[in-house]
């Protein structure tokens, strides 16, 4: 996954694209499009429509969170897949390993039969007892464990032809809030942080160089800003921790604790810019957390008003 196109991912309203989303994914700024539930009817429909997007960019990307269990976008005539928890508890570790990498390889199996590319999976943050947000979402609290069952997903996935995206960098477990709604912040300390919740992305980027999104966590005693805008955390640390660096692709830029720094807020495309100085090669930017989407006609609407400019 190279940069060659524009570094905002979008999302579209429907089954089929309209005249003006067209327009907007024409655009040079947008790079890619995630594909949400109110994107998919049934498999040809959805075919019809990544095979509409590509015919206007056939470079873009298209990308999907297809993790299983609770965050599994497309689900009728698609396997249910496991959570990360469930392949987590199985007590035999040849079992536990096998669906690992047999999940992975039916995600992307089933994914690229219908033209995703991109699937935001796995998680490999560390769970902490105080973290909700990644219930059920994590291979356990044991860094070596979640090292080597995200392993084998990795290795099943790849094998099936789509490319995983690790999260949430640098971890997310340590924090018992949701960026989504809240201003998430964390004392951890770098030295905690690499002593354990860093070590499944670097053993990781070890053996594959895969794209990583970053969270929107303040971790307070790295930078005085959140991960996605931090250039501690995407330029300064990565040349120390990774052999080469990553591609990091944000998180949603339009998630509460990316909107807002010290109290005050902070407009779209200085979100964007933020993002992409600190780091960032990929945005994330939906109108699935936008308060006031009613206001616009369109997803695109929105994102063309707020995010496209010179």
């Amino acid at each position: 996954m190279q940069q060659i196109i524009g570094p905002l991912i979008i999302n579209i309203d429907g089954y089929e694209l309209t005249t003006h989303e067209i327009e907007l994914i024409s655009h040079p700024l947008v790079g890619g499009v995630i594909l949400f539930e109110n994107n998919y009817e049934n498999h040809q429909q959805v075919i019809d429509l990544i095979c509409s997007i590509k015919n206007v960019k056939d470079d873009l990307v298209i990308s999907i969170d297809h993790e299983g269990g609770r965050i599994q976008r497309f689900k009728k005539n698609f396997t249910n897949l496991p959570s990360f928890e469930f392949i987590s508890n199985i007590s035999d570790c040849v079992e536990r390993e096998r669906l690992a990498m047999c999940s992975g390889f039916i995600a992307g199996f089933e994914l690229s039969k219908i033209g995703v590319n991109i699937n935001y999976s796995p998680v490999i943050d560390i769970s902490h007892p105080s973290s909700t947000l990644l219930k059920d979402r994590t291979f356990g609290s044991n860094a070596d464990s979640v090292i080597s069952l995200s392993m084998s997903y990795v290795k099943g996935i790849i094998k099936a032809g789509v490319l995983p995206v690790l999260k949430h960098y640098p971890g997310h477990g340590s924090v018992d809030t949701d960026t989504h709604t809240q201003i998430c912040t964390t004392e951890i300390s770098f030295k905690n942080l690499l002593k354990k919740d860093l070590k499944p992305f670097i053993e990781l980027q070890k053996h594959f160089s895969l794209p990583i999104m970053t969270n929107h966590v303040l971790y307070h005693n790295i930078d005085n800003m959140i991960c996605s805008y931090s250039k501690k955390l995407l330029h300064d640390i990565p040349k120390d921790i990774f052999k080469t660096k990553p591609i990091f692709i944000s998180d949603d830029l339009e998630m509460r604790s990316a909107k807002y720094i010290n109290n005050k807020f902070i407009n779209c495309k200085d979100r964007v810019l933020l993002a992409l100085e600190a780091g960032c090669q990929y945005v994330i930017c939906t109108s699935k957390l936008v308060d006031d989407i009613d206001k616009y006609p369109s997803s695109s609407q929105y994102i063309t008003d707020n995010y496209i400019s010179e």
